[in-house]
Parts: structure tokens; sequence; C-alpha cells
């Protein structure tokens, strides 16, 4: 896939799951998302990146290590066993941490500032591909 393609689904992405920044928030919630994919244990082999609650409420404290764990759960980025606290990325995590890996945190910041005509594609409904096809084929969705 294209960068500028990528580029797109992150917006979308980003929308989608936090959406409310209006470039403002963003400013501190891409930092701490790139602080949290860069906590977890990472296996490029085997593409096993996990994560132990302990360690990510040190670096980013506790109420956004809980926030993000919901937020990641419910978006389908992360999976667990048993217990929340000890997670790993899915799929979609792990395409979402290598393209946010591959940017700086300034790099991220410009990609969002969309412009006021930029149209969002979401997981229901897609914008952006065939006409009437109602999916998006988001890789981050």
């Amino acid at each position: 896939m294209t960068t500028e393609l990528m580029d797109k689904y992150f917006i979308d992405w980003e929308n989608e799951t936090f959406g409310y920044g209006y470039g403002t928030g963003e400013e501190a919630i891409i930092p701490v998302l790139i602080n949290f994919f860069n906590l977890g244990m990472y296996d490029k082999t085997h593409k096993v990146s996990s994560y132990d609650y302990k360690i990510v409420e040190e670096s980013i404290g506790k109420v956004p290590t809980w926030l993000l764990i919901n937020i990641f759960g419910h978006a389908g980025i992360i999976e667990y066993g048993t217990s929340p606290r000890y997670g790993w990325l899915t799929d979609k995590g792990h395409k979402l941490r290598e393209y946010m890996l591959s940017k700086t945190v300034e790099e991220l910041l410009k990609v969002l500032d969309t412009d006021e005509m930029y149209v969002y594609c979401y997981k229901n409904v897609c914008n952006c591909e065939e006409i009437g096809n109602p999916k998006c084929k988001n890789p981050f969705f």
C-alpha cells in the first residue's frame, strides 16, 4: 500500500477511535499511543507483541493505561486471555504499531491535520472505496 493510502487509513482509524481532538487533543494522545506501542516485547519473527500493565502504568500512568487498554480492546487492537492486565496485539494492532512507529510524533500530527473537506470512512460505512461498498478496507479496522 502507498504511504498516502496508509496515512488516510490512519486518519480514519484515529477519527473513529478517538475522534474528538479537533487539532489539539491529538498532541496529547499521539505521544501516549506511541509510548504504549514501544513498551511491549516485540518479536518480528513470531509477530508476538505483549504488554504488562505494570510497565505501562509506570510509564504513562494508571488512568491512561486503563483507558488505552479498554479503547484498544474495543477497537480490536489488543486481545487478552483471562485478564486484560497482560495482553498482546492483534493483527490489526501489529499493523497499527508498525505504521505509527514508522513516523515521528510530528509526522503523525501533520497526517492528522486534514482540511475541512476531508470525508472520513468508518468501520461500518466506507466513503472512499467502490460505490455501494458498505465496509471500509482499512487494515486498522
